[in-house]
C-alpha cells in the first residue's frame, strides 16, 4: 500500500506543472514555462487586469485539442476533420469555407454557424 502511494505522489509531482493556473499580473510573474494568460478586458470598467498561469499558445503546426490552444491567427484543423480529437494549428480558412466558429475563417467571420457543427460559411 506504501509503495503504491509514493507512486501516486510521485506521478502527481511530475504530472502537474506547478503554477499552473495561478494568479498573476504586471509585477506578479508565473514559473518557468507558464505565461500569464489575461482574459479579455471587460467592456466597461472593471478592476486592474488579473491573469491566470497557464501553458502559452501554440503556433501554426503544433497539436491542439481546440482552437483556444492556438496563437491568435490561428484554428485547431479538429474543427475540420470529423471524428478527430486531436489536429494541428492552422491558419483561417479562406472566403466562401466552411466554419465551426468565428475564429476559423481569415476575415474573423464565420456567417451561419450553430456553434455544434461545421455548418457555417467564411465571409469576407
Amino acid at each position: 500500500m506504501r509503495k503504491r502511494l509514493s507512486w501516486a505522489v510521485l506521478l502527481g509531482v511530475l504530472g502537474c506543472h506547478s503554477g499552473l493556473g495561478t494568479p498573476c499580473d504586471a509585477e506578479t510573474k508565473c514559473p518557468e514555462g507558464l505565461v500569464c494568460s489575461f482574459p479579455p478586458p471587460p467592456k466597461e470598467g472593471g478592476e486592474g487586469l488579473k491573469g491566470l498561469c497557464d501553458y502559452p499558445l501554440r503556433g501554426q503546426d503544433e497539436p491542439c485539442s481546440q482552437a483556444a490552444e492556438c496563437e491568435t491567427a490561428l484554428t485547431c484543423s479538429n474543427h475540420f476533420e470529423p471524428n478527430t480529437r486531436y489536429g494541428r494549428c492552422v491558419p483561417g480558412r479562406a472566403s466562401g469555407e466552411a466554419c465551426f466558429q468565428d475564429r476559423d475563417c481569415a476575415t474573423g467571420t464565420c456567417e451561419g454557424a450553430s456553434g455544434s457543427a461545421l455548418d457555417g460559411t467564411c465571409a469576407g
